[in-house]
This record gives structure tokens, sequence and C-alpha cells, in this order.
């Protein structure tokens, strides 16, 4: 078993845990009893307990006094659980002198509950082990000077030094150096991402081999891991409509079960099958059902880089018929691709290319970005611009090569979607060039996949223009868009739709009110705005989009499961009874079959942890990190 596990230390934790040696002291000590069976150290006249009593009777006290005590506190809370049935049985046995199966029956529920707690604790923590991923100190450098400084007290605009091999303290962006950096404990991309000079860098990441310094854009407290964790104790603290469901009838089980074991006593006279019936009637597979699934689910999405805010999103994405998306930034890249170059008079791509670029250098706008990597990607020459002047409203122009060249801010055409940047050189027009933001790839086959699991609808939303949101649904295979929208005419659209149980996708602010007001509100967590963020139900922390069909497959994985915990432990609560009943089981045995119960529902849960994400999300390729606005 310990050979499946890598991290010894999850085995160091039970070992060393304070229940884990009670308990084994507590089991220890009944084949000591019968060990000692024989030895006689009280004078007959004295005789109460044997030495083999003695020893059952602190087993039993070691291992039931924290069920009863746990009883005891949750009927002054007027909150009755499942404690109850088990203490009534470790008294009936002890009063009636059946010490060893009060120590047996006090060992295998105190085993069943510890393997259960640890389990759940295991699952919990694979969502944890995400996001802790924090040192506790930053170096930080002031003035030519590197000292420690506590993680709490690092503020914006803070400078860290990063060494190669050292976790990146804050969220920010890489002022000085370059480096490899392993993103996959937070996004699950598996390849080091190379960072240089103004890109950003989020905390619990790992420099692998370069030397940094990074400004800090916030403090520790709205970093992406602490906005991380906020989502996971969204998540550990929401139930889902089954857990509810379970929570409502596991009220009836101890009165019910209470009931059939007195009937049982009066109708047959026999202590023992009372006593088994309480043992086998306690629900807590019943009451695993839900929790354990979700929790495991939960896990796994984190795993791929998915923060889900609670259970109940997860059950409602299975039951789901209709998938709607925003348009920019989410079914597209959001930023602008050059798709074609068109050139007059004589110049060719690479000069076009290079005298737009040199009078862009240092400009934000999405356009001159685009058309800088263009440059440098395709190894043109780097050109230098002189009395560079913004035109509002118009574009920019400069002095190149003795030349004043001109660069417009571009003119959107309403049919293609596309924006048409003209280039001058002298007040002459020199060439064209289209840039289009294209849809993500893979895309389009992830809507195959969705469409293969069953899913009827799909939909683009957009307060684009027509052209662009058509070429867009086309690119992506969806039928069904909608252009020109402002956020309330989204909301209106949503509401009107959302009978068909509606996940919407988006990422802007303008996107905040179809994300609350759908089924389930999905964001993009890289490029998402904090306002999408806060309103959305799931957040995409890698934007890879095409994870949604592992999504709905998890979801439905995670609902079919919780369906067979209930049946099976349903099932063999009954049968269980109706055994004791006849007298063929005996507390013993019935401990044995209650935990296994309790194992078997634990166990299939858990392995929902290994489901498998889907081949188009493996191949998108999205090298983005995590972006939490601060």
């Amino acid at each position: 078993m310990i050979g499946r596990y890598g991290n010894l230390s999850v085995y160091r934790e039970i070992f060393r845990s304070k229940d884990f040696i009670r308990i084994l002291l507590g089991g220890f000590l009944i084949p000591l009893g019968f060990y000692f069976s024989g030895l006689k150290i009280f004078p007959p006249q004295i005789y109460i307990f044997s030495i083999m009593d003695i020893f059952f009777l602190i087993s039993a006290a070691l291992n039931g006094l924290p069920v009863i005590s746990g009883a005891f506190l949750g009927l002054i809370k007027k909150q009755v659980n499942v404690d109850e049935l088990v203490s009534i049985a470790l008294i009936a046995c002890i009063f009636t002198g059946n010490y060893f199966e009060a120590s047996v029956i006090a060992f295998i529920m105190s085993c069943g509950a510890f393997a259960e707690e640890f389990v759940s604790d295991r699952a919990r923590g694979a969502i944890e082990a995400l996001v802790n991923l924090n040192p506790e100190k930053a170096m930080i450098e002031k003035d030519g000077i590197c000292f420690e400084k506590n993680i709490e007290d690092v503020i914006k605009g803070d400078i860290a030094v990063v060494r190669a091999g050292e976790t990146i303290p804050v969220d920010g962006f890489v002022v000085s150096g370059s480096s490899l950096v392993d993103e996959s404990l937070l996004t699950g991309e598996p390849m080091p991402v190379f960072k240089k000079t103004g890109d950003n860098v989020s905390a619990g990441t790992i420099n692998t081999d370069g030397y940094m310094k990074l400004e800090a854009i916030c403090d520790s407290n709205n970093s992406a891991l602490a906005k991380i964790i906020g989502l996971v104790e969204n998540a550990e603290n929401s139930k889902i409509e089954t857990t509810k469901l379970v929570d409502r009838y596991a009220a009836f089980f101890t009165p019910l079960i209470l009931s059939i074991s007195v009937l049982t006593y009066i109708f047959t006279n026999d202590i023992q099958r009372a006593v088994t019936v309480l043992v086998v009637g306690c629900p807590c597979s019943f009451l695993l059902a839900g929790p354990v699934a979700s929790i495991s689910a939960v896990a796994r999405a984190a795993k791929s880089g998915i923060m889900v805010k609670g259970g109940v999103y997860l059950e409602n994405i299975a039951d789901a018929s209709s998938f709607y998306f925003d348009k920019t930034g989410t079914v597209t890249n959001g930023k602008p691709s050059i798709v074609s170059v068109k050139t007059y008079n004589g110049y060719d791509e690479d000069r076009l290319i290079s005298l737009a670029s040199a009078v862009e250098k240092g400009s934000t706008h999405p356009i001159a970005k685009t058309l800088l990597e263009k440059n440098q990607e395709a190894g043109y020459k780097n050109l230098s611009a002189e009395n560079i002047v913004i035109i509002p409203g118009r574009g920019v122009k400069g002095f190149v090569d003795g030349m004043e060249i001109e660069v417009s801010s571009g003119k959107s055409d309403p049919e293609s979607g596309k924006t048409v940047v003209s280039v001058k050189a002298d007040n002459e027009e020199i060439g064209e060039v289209s840039l289009f933001d294209q849809v993500r790839p893979g895309l389009r086959a992830m809507i195959n996949e969705l469409s293969d699991l069953g899913i009827r609808n799909f939909g683009i939303v957009s307060g684009d223009c027509e052209g662009a949101v058509r070429k867009a649904a086309v690119d992506s295979g969806i039928s069904e868009f909608y252009s020109g929208l402002m956020p309330e005419e989204k909301l209106k659209l949503i509401k009107e739709k959302n009978n068909q149980k509606l996940v919407f996708t988006g990422d802007g602010i303008n996107d905040a009110p179809a994300l609350k007001a759908a089924s389930v509100g999905i964001s993009m967590g890289f490029k998402g705005s904090e306002t999408a963020l806060e309103a959305s139900d799931i957040v995409l922390m890698n934007d890879r989009i095409t994870l949604l069909p592992f999504l709905v497959r998890l979801s439905r994985k995670m609902k079919n499961i919780i369906g067979i915990n209930i049946l099976a432990s349903l099932g063999i609560n009954l049968v269980a009874i109706i055994l004791s009943i006849m007298g063929l089981l005996s507390p013993v045995a019935g401990a044995v079959v209650h935990n296994a119960g309790s194992i078997f529902v634990v166990l299939l849960s858990a392995s929902i942890i290994f489901t498998k994400e889907n081949e188009s999300s493996v191949n998108e390729g999205n090298q983005y990190i995590i972006g939490f606005d601060c």
C-alpha cells in the first residue's frame, strides 16, 4: 500500500497522530487480555473482574469514551447523531457483561471513524497542497540592501529577489532578470514557462534556473493564493443538494434504529441481537455518501487548475443542457493577431512591419503590442523612430530613416469583424495590416466533445459587432450567437435561457451579472476581471476553456458515485439489520460489516481523484499563468 505513494509524510502523519496511538493501544489490550486470562492477582473473596475483563474494559474505555463523549455533547446541543447508537450498544454490552464485545466494537468503530476522517482530510489536503505554497519570508531589496521580510508584511511596490530553486513569494512582474518558472502546482501546466522583464508571475510558483527581481503588485492578503484559499473555504462549507437530502433523512435514523433495537429485544429476549442492530444501524456510510465524493471532485478539479466554490456547482453542471459563452477573451484569445498584410508602392511585409513597429514602440495599445511581437518573432529589422507623436483618435506618427511614418489606430470592418490598420510613409499609403481576435486553439474540438456528452445548446453572447461575433461563431462551430448586447441585455438573455440549466462562461466586468444569473457561472482566471471572478461559481485558473468537457465528466462521475454510495449504504444497512434481527450477526461481526460499508463509500469516492482530463484540453498548449487582479 505504501508503495503507491511517493510522499511518506502521509504515513508519518498517521503514525504520529494521538488518535492513532490511542486506538492502537486499545486494540493491543484485547489480545493481551486473552494472554493474561489465567493470571489471578485478586483474592477470591474480593474478586470482581478477571484480569482479562480488566484489559477488555480498559480497551473499551480508550476507544469507547470518545464516542460516548461525542454522543453526550450532541445531546446537550440537541444534535442527535449516530454516536448515540454506538454509545448505547457499548453501554449495553458492558452492563450485560459482554466486555470482549464492547472492546472489539469500540476498536473497530474507532478504526473506521479514523480511516474515514483521515481519507476525507487527505482529500481536503489535496486542495490545500495547491494553495498553501508560499514561503514564510521574502528577500526584499531596498536602496541596494537585501533583507528578509515576513510574507504578511510585504506590500505593493516592494522589490523581491528570487534565486534559482526558490519559490516566488509574491504576485508581481519581473523588473530584472529572466528564468524558467515552474507553474505546475498552481495551473497544471507541465512545462516551465520562460519569464523575462515585464512578465507577470504568481506567488507559489518556482523559479527553476535564473535570478529575478520582482515588483510586488499586491500584498499577501490579496495574492492569487489568498483568493484561491477563499475559494477552497467556500467549497468546504457548501453542501450539494444530495448531501442536504442525506442530512434530512439521517435525522430519522437514530430514533428508527433505536426503536427496531428495542422491538428486537422485546420479541427475541436476546440482548446480543438488540446490540447488533444498534451497531449495524448506524448510517455512517449514508452520511459520507455526498461529502467525501464532493470533496474528492473539488480536489480533482483543483489539480487541473479549476477552482470550484462548492460541490453544488458541479452537481448543476452534471445536469446542464446549455453552454453559452462571452466572445472576447473567452471564446477568443482576447488579443488581436495579424491575419493578413497588404503592401503598396514597392514595399514588402518585412519593411512595412519594421517601419510600423518603430513608431509603435512604447505604446500600450493592443495593436502596437501585436505589431511589435510580429516584428520580433519574424526577425525583421529593429528600427528606431524619432519625434514620435500620438494623434488622439487617429494613431501615432514619427520619423524613421528620414521618412514620416504614420500608423492609424485601426478601423473595424463590420462585415468581417477584422480591424484594418493603415500605414503611411510621407502621407502615401504603403500598406494595410488586418488583425482579428482569433478563436482559441482547440475550441471547435471542445464544442464537439460537449455535444458528444449530450449538451444540446451552444451560444455566443457578446457586446462586439455582428461581423466579429459571427466569425468567432463560425470558427468555433457554434450556430447561435448574439451581438451588440449591453450587460443588462446579456443578463436578460441568460435569464430567459436558464430554464435549459445553462452554464455561462465569461471574463469581463460586463459578464458579472450574467455569470451570477446562470445555473453555473464560470470565469477565466488569468484574464478575468476581479468582478467576474467574484461573481462566478467556478474559476478556470489557467484560462483552459477546453477543460469544460472534463468538468462535465467529472461532475457526472461525482453525481453517479454519490447515487451508488447512497444505494450501497442503504442496502448494506438494511441487509445487516435483517441478519442482526435473525441472530445471524454477532455484535463484533456487525461492527465489521458496518465499517466495511463506510470504507467502501470512502474508497469509491476517492476514485474520483483519478479522473483523466480530456485530450483537447491537454493539447491546448496555453502558457498563461494565474492572474487575479489585485
